[in-house]
């Protein structure tokens, strides 16, 4: 056997992957070894092995050889190209979906060209979406014909390095916010990467004899027989499971809810059946979000060291396996293939893939036998010193970057109506009824409203127009008249209606009169074509909910609420209360702090005509020195002032304290129409915008808060 050496990794002889020579022989003749099995391109001609002395029997593997694996790779790229033949992937929410949303989040030049490339694609989607299809139809069809592997390899190649950047974002590798739970480094990386090992080798001149001498371990399995020979496969699952440890540690997925959440927002589109398991199991999982990605991370690191270091490594593959099965059934929604609207299966089944092809078809000798890692730690300790030293210290980076303060923890309590929608690389939130239609990838793409006025972008500039039932206290239907109604990136639930009682007539014309929040009645601090929230923003501003839903339950009636020194701050016999803590507030603005769930300003509560009150939202006030308010969840957080109301005293005075309501205009003598200070709500009550709603008529804040107490 030939013992040149131009890789690290041991040959069969050297790491236990063989019988015959000493452990100190390297491989790059097992460039050469690992071909044998596939000495040309039109048959297999390896010899039946003879038997190994002290070598365990192997595990049965669909995938023992590197031809079971060139036809695996086809039928999955055949199977893409029918997903992109769906009806969704030739309407225009294809570019939306699928491209301009991969620039949130990255780097200037990258953001431009994905969107720059959106741009270029929507005129004509459906004859770019026909050859996208097309190509992948091609590639995989060229892939279970042997004679033309390698052409449908080559553009495989360049097809996936074109789709990893601009359908998937690099992964959102480079957003600071990708998880390996929900999809990175992306599907079609790992498309490119298993190429590799399936491109077919010719051998070298090898004889007969040389031929019959068996591979084993990894040298042996249908991942070894490509550009690499063991190199590839042992890089590819080492670094992919490394990876995900550290992705697992970073700030945006070390918050309570942030495995919870991550399956919850898969229900989205999904059939009811799996969307209701979905739910369930994200909601077990609770907000323990902190602890479950470190044992994740750990858990991984094993994963991806068990083939490095011993002989026996069936059984790491056996819990990647596993493990990827169960992200996929979970986070990964099943790729959305369900939906209608999915474009690959998702990462996981092709890990899943991967462990099937390094299945030893021979075990290694334990006579024989050195790790991997030995023998490269023997013959390169300089690189092996470098790549421990580098990955410890990307660990520690991510594992020590602080989160942000208001997404460290906290449980899913206050969640409903807030969700996030599919994608196999982080994804984007969708609030409560929005559609696609409503969605916004960035300012350069811009939305409608509900009810198909056009907006010069994502236009958060006023609330909106509520339209109402035919006469006042009639059952009423509280649907926003525009996309601005509601919360994160505007949406607002289409189907929102009143169950309840029909309110007292008298009670709905002053609701009607003094709460309208109609467009002339609200400002908005941030207006225009908004950006959409990165996932960073996305998983922080769930956690926001979910830690000031949490803190605000301590104050479930106004009693509480004035035993916990908040003052009533607006008239007593309006059905609709506000109540600020001077002292939270008065250090919050002198700290110029904001958005702390563990400093909240205010509170609002809702009286039913029955009398009950109920807690209705918590609210923040932006300090006054802060100009403009800090808006760290971008889009899906926002500031809002209420112009129509009265304040006590002259124009001079008005104003000057964190908030003051003594009235709806117009004002009555003694009071001036002052704007309030910006505020911004987490509603406890199901109104049509969900937790983050702007600011909804006070008319739907009440009939929701007759509906939670019904």
């Amino acid at each position: 056997m030939s013992q040149s050496t131009s890789t690290d990794l041991p040959t069969s002889d050297d790491a236990g992957t063989g019988a015959g020579a000493g452990a100190d022989h390297v491989a790059t003749s097992q460039d050469d070894a690992t071909t044998r099995p596939e000495v040309d391109d039109a048959e297999d001609r390896t010899p039946t092995p003879p038997a190994v002395p002290g070598a365990g029997r192997a595990w049965p593997t669909p995938i023992g050889t590197q031809r079971a694996l060139q036809i695996v790779l086809g039928l999955f790229w055949i199977f893409d190209a029918a997903l992109q033949y769906q009806p969704f992937m030739f309407g225009n929410q294809f570019v939306p979906s699928y491209i301009t949303a991969n620039a949130s989040g990255q780097p200037e030049p990258i953001s431009w060209l994905i969107t720059t490339a959106g741009h270029f694609i929507s005129p004509d989607v459906a004859v770019w979406n026909t050859f996208f299809a097309t190509i992948q139809l091609l590639i995989g069809i060229g892939l279970l014909y042997r004679p033309t592997v390698r052409p449908a390899l080559v553009t495989m190649f360049i097809w996936a390095f074109g789709v990893w950047m601009f359908g998937e974002g690099f992964g959102g590798l480079l957003t600071g916010t990708a998880s390996a739970l929900s999809g990175a480094p992306g599907s079609v990386f790992l498309y490119g990467c298993l190429g590799v090992m399936a491109w077919p080798r010719r051998p070298r001149g090898e004889s007969d004899a040389e031929l019959a001498e068996p591979a084993d371990g990894v040298a042996s399995s249908g991942a070894a027989h490509g550009v690499g020979g063991i190199v590839t496969p042992l890089a590819v699952w080492s670094g992919f499971w490394f990876l995900a440890a550290i992705l697992f540690l970073l700030p945006a997925n070390r918050v309570g809810n942030s495995v919870s959440g991550a399956i919850t927002s898969m229900a989205d589109g999904q059939p009811s059946w799996y969307a209701t398991f979905l739910t369930h199991v994200g909601n077990w999982f609770g907000s323990a979000g902190t602890t479950q990605t470190w044992i994740l991370a750990v858990v991984s690191v094993i994963i991806g060291l068990g083939p490095l270091v011993t002989r026996r490594y069936e059984g790491f593959l056996a819990a990647g396996l596993v493990l990827s099965v169960l992200f996929w059934v979970t986070a990964q929604g099943v790729g959305g293939v369900l939906t209608g609207s999915g474009t690959d299966p998702n990462t996981a089944p092709l890990i899943a893939v991967l462990a099937l092809a390094m299945v030893p078809t021979r075990v290694a000798d334990p006579a024989t036998w050195s790790s991997p890692l030995g023998a490269i730690l023997r013959r390169r300790p300089a690189l092996v010193g470098a790549g421990a030293v580098g990955f410890a210290c990307a660990c520690i980076l991510a594992a020590t970057y602080p989160v942000a303060a208001a997404a460290s923890g906290g449980g899913m309590s206050g969640m409903s109506g807030m969700s996030m929608s599919d994608s196999s690389t982080g994804g984007s939130m969708s609030m409560a009824g929005m559609s696609p239609s409503t969605q916004t990838a960035g300012t350069a793409h811009c939305s409608r409203g509900n009810n198909g006025v056009p907006h010069n972008g994502l236009d958060i500039t006023n609330s909106p127009n509520m339209s109402m039932g035919s006469q006042p206290g009639a059952t009423m239907n509280m649907n926003g008249a525009d996309a601005t109604a509601a919360a994160g990136l505007n949406a607002t639930t289409p189907d929102w209606s009143y169950t309840g009682p029909a309110l007292p007539a008298a009670e709905a014309n002053q609701l009607l009169a003094e709460g309208a929040n109609g467009p002339s009645e609200i400002h908005m601090a941030a207006s225009g074509c908004a950006q959409e929230p990165t996932f960073g923003q996305e998983i922080g501003a769930l956690d926001y909910v979910a830690q000031t839903s949490a803190a605000a339950a301590k104050y479930p009636m106004p009693s509480d609420a004035t035993a916990g020194g908040y003052v009533l701050v607006s008239p007593a016999d309006y059905p609709v209360t506000y109540y600020v803590n001077p002292t939270i507030a008065a250090a919050n603005e002198e700290a110029q702090r904001a958005l702390d769930p563990t400093s909240i300003d205010g509170l609002v509560y809702a009286a039913t005509p029955g009398g009950q009150e109920v807690l209705a939202a918590a609210m923040y006030i932006s300090p006054r020195s802060v100009s403009p308010p800090s808006m760290p969840y971008g889009a899906l957080v926002q500031w809002h002032q209420r112009t129509a109301v009265c304040t006590a005293g002259d124009a001079a005075a008005a104003g000057t304290g964190p908030l003051q309501i003594t009235g709806s205009a117009p004002c009555t003598a003694g009071t001036t129409q002052t704007p309030t200070p910006y505020l911004t709500m987490v509603w406890q009550l199901p109104v049509a915008g969900g937790p983050l709603a702007i600011q909804p008529p006070d008319v739907q804040i009440v009939e929701a808060a007759v509906m939670a107490t019904s």
